[in-house]
């Protein structure tokens, strides 16, 4: 007999056999599965009987082996060597002119990786109070060549120079191409391991197979930073910056491929496994006055670049609001964030949710990612307002 679906509460389990057992085990995992059988002869009977698991998967031994993995540093610069042993623990988003802009009492809001937050919000983001020595930190580099290679951004200002626009591009690139080598080394482990439960052998296997295409391209991307940094070509990067004199609420460094466009027009599909994808980075930096976003992309990414930042203009034009759009693009693709604690209080309990739902996003492999992503969401959350745009495209 087919049944549709209805929603119930734990009362309607009450007496029911092990329908009250499988009830809260559903609210607490989120799932739960019972099966009916009957004899043949229609006399005999049994039960209930409890099923043995055939999976060995275990979340927190999912957590430790990334933990671990991101432990073990190396140095990312093009002219790493065996003099580069004093791996640091580099910050992707600056220290002292970023992070400490949005700390209250030296902590910022940032998306948890406590297991138990990771749980309760079933694979979602949520944001938690963290200090900001440890927020947005990745051990690729040594401190030699992070001082040297970043000393034009993390002690000056943005004004923006090329070489300065090229080295916030850089950064990010490097962080995100150290964090996919982590995770594809943890995926392929975790595929070895839990062989027996066919679907999550297959989940772990697919998503590895992903990460792959994507850290190829990251490589491929690092081939061309590297050898403008090496020649030091600083015009083989085009950025837009936007500026506001405001005080800045929210702090990050990221990058995407960009799939579809601020109208909802796909650019780039996503799925093809040649590697050589296009990708623009975004970056916030402290300015002389004020702070802006900082978008760059290498030249030979142009074609999609252009007409990605191109979509952004026209949606600006048609409403004149360029913060809703840029704060959608921050929180809907980017983890490496820190948000003002102060500023997240003051948030009404709705916007919150709204955001770490918009965070979540990306995070849930069984979901097909919007069309419209970057279209739609989180109106008049953000307050950010713009005074200028410093651009060159060409």
């Amino acid at each position: 007999m087919d049944m549709p679906p209805a929603v119930v509460r734990r009362d309607d389990f009450r007496g029911k056999d092990i329908g009250l057992e499988q009830f809260d085990l559903a609210q607490e995992k989120g799932v739960a599965s019972a099966y009916s059988a009957w004899a043949k002869d229609g006399k005999s009977s049994f039960g209930p009987v409890t099923m043995a698991r055939t999976d060995d998967f275990n979340s927190e031994s999912f957590q430790s082996d990334m933990q671990r993995q991101k432990r073990q540093g190396r140095c990312l610069h093009y002219d790493a060597g065996v003099r580069c042993s004093g791996i640091i623990g580099a910050h992707s988003i600056q220290k002292n002119g970023a992070l400490s802009l949005v700390a209250d009492e030296g902590e910022v809001c940032a998306i948890s990786r406590n297991f138990t937050d990771v749980k309760k919000r079933r694979g979602g983001v949520c944001f938690r109070r963290q200090g900001i020595g440890a927020v947005s930190t990745f051990r690729g580099f040594c401190e030699r060549h992070d001082t040297e290679v970043f000393a034009p951004i993390d002690t000056r200002p943005l004004q923006p120079t090329r070489q300065q626009v090229l080295l916030y591009a850089y950064r990010s690139l490097c962080r995100e191409l150290f964090v996919k080598e982590c995770a594809v080394e943890v995926l392929e482990s975790q595929a070895r391991r839990n062989t027996a439960n066919t679907a999550i052998h297959e989940l772990f296997s697919d998503v590895h197979q992903g990460m792959k295409i994507g850290l190829q391209n990251l490589r491929l991307q690092k081939q061309y930073y590297d050898e403008s940094l090496r020649t030091e070509t600083y015009s083989d990067v085009k950025y837009v910056v936007f500026h506001s004199n405001q005080k800045p609420t929210v702090v990050f460094s990221s990058l995407i491929y960009p799939d579809f466009d601020f109208l909802g027009r796909q650019l780039q599909n996503l799925g093809n496994k040649n590697p050589a994808l296009d990708l623009i980075t975004f970056s916030f930096a402290p300015m002389v006055s004020g702070w802006g976003i900082v978008f760059a992309w290498h030249v030979r990414c142009g074609e999609t670049c252009v007409a990605f930042m191109k979509s952004l203009a026209t949606r600006i034009f048609h409403d004149r609001n360029p913060g809703d759009h840029l704060f959608r693009l921050v929180t809907s693709t980017c983890e490496n964030l820190a948000i003002s604690p102060q500023w997240w209080n003051s948030l009404p309990q709705p916007s919150r949710i709204a955001i770490e739902n918009a965070a979540s996003q990306m995070t849930d492999v069984f979901s097909p990612i919007r069309t419209d992503y970057l279209a739609s969401g989180l109106d008049g959350i953000s307050g950010w307002q713009f005074d200028e745009v410093l651009s060159e495209m060409e």
